[in-house]
């Protein structure tokens, strides 16, 4: 499907659709965004980036008309999710301007100060020397943000989740924590996965759960993921999905929409490689790591082989995802770039009696 198309979900919900990363060819990914009406509210749920993505979402905002009050809820702080939120200045033009609300988690605060680019640094720093093109972070950090253009993180209106009183939200069976919006109509619930501020939402009126980029592989590759959490994201999903509370998943970067049968299938794949990719990472590994771009290379390939791509199957990430896997395992690194060396952390003194 082609950038900005639409997917009806329902009569009220529409997912448009993003596009994949091309650094070649100078192209932004975006990640797919969610618009819903429940009642008199427009509910968006991220806003992608680019002109054109920016007027899908203003077309399926006009076509889910009447409403009277807008809230936007930011997934997380990649620029990928959040390029066009001030699209909500557009179309609350005429609005009273409590009617407008637009929210993001407080842990992803630091993404939008000079244009993301501390962040994006120490993410590639991970990667310097490994991958051709990122000798220097910084340099690397400003080519990749400069494909996210137009880019209005926040507005005068943006407020963090977090100032909000924490909820105890029920979907389902399940019992998780998070806020709700609209009396009801949308859930955000907390995940931090992906990355330290990522949420998923769901939204009861279309049983429809959006993880956002939680499933962007069994193993995440920015400096502050949790792979504990992104498996924990994965299952509750499943689970939600298997008990029969939703009918329908999406995600940010699965440019399709996903029916029970078909999310129960991805999630258990899913799942499935993440103990898949740790054996992988685990047969591998000695205790001590000295040519670190040769294991870079065998632990691509034997994703590779596990079918194991993620969102974003190029050389940088894939470098990136295997850093965070030596991390998750407790390796210690040593060094820096392609000199670097990692070894298992020692358990106490070796010399004391027992």
């Amino acid at each position: 499907m082609a950038l900005g198309e639409q997917i009806e979900i329902d009569a009220r919900t529409r997912m448009i659709v993003g596009q994949p990363l091309d650094m070649a060819a100078h192209q932004p990914d975006v990640g797919n965004a969610i618009v819903h009406r429940a009642g008199d509210l427009l509910v968006l749920v991220d806003t992608g980036v680019t002109t054109a993505f920016r007027d899908a979402i203003r077309s399926a905002a006009d076509d889910l008309a009447p409403w009277s009050k807008i809230l936007l809820v930011t997934t997380h702080g990649h620029p990928d999710h959040v390029g066009n939120n001030d699209i909500v200045d557009d179309l609350g033009d005429g609005l009273d301007r409590s009617d407008v609300q637009h929210f993001v988690s407080a842990h992803d605060t630091s993404q939008y100060r000079d244009d993301g680019l501390p962040y994006w640094i120490t993410s590639l720093e991970r990667v310097s020397g490994l991958v051709p093109g990122f000798e220097d972070p910084a340099d690397a950090a400003r080519r990749l943000l400069a494909m996210y253009r137009p880019y209005v993180p926040v507005t005068d209106i943006t407020r963090t989740y977090e100032e909000l009183p924490l909820e105890h939200l029920v979907i389902g069976s399940q019992h998780v924590s998070g806020w709700s919006f609209g009396d009801g109509a949308v859930q955000v619930v907390r995940t931090h996965g992906h990355c330290a501020g990522q949420v998923v939402v769901h939204l009861p009126g279309a049983r429809l759960l959006h993880l956002s980029d939680e499933p962007n592989g069994p193993c995440g590759a920015m400096h502050d993921a949790n792979q504990m959490n992104i498996f924990a994201a994965a299952a509750l999903a499943l689970t939600l999905v298997e008990t029969g509370a939703l009918d329908v998943v999406t995600e940010g970067h699965a440019f399709e929409v996903f029916d029970r049968q078909a999310a129960a299938e991805r999630l258990s794949t899913l799942l499935d490689q993440a103990s898949a990719l740790d054996g992988a990472a685990q047969a591998l590994l000695t205790d001590r790591i000295d040519d670190l771009p040769a294991f870079v290379q065998d632990f691509i390939a034997r994703s590779q082989e596990l079918g194991v791509s993620g969102a974003n199957p190029n050389p940088m990430f894939n470098t990136m995802m295997t850093i965070a896997k030596l991390r998750e395992l407790g390796l210690v690194a040593k060094g820096a770039g392609s000199h670097q060396t990692w070894t298992r952390p020692a358990l106490g003194d070796s010399t004391r009696e027992p």
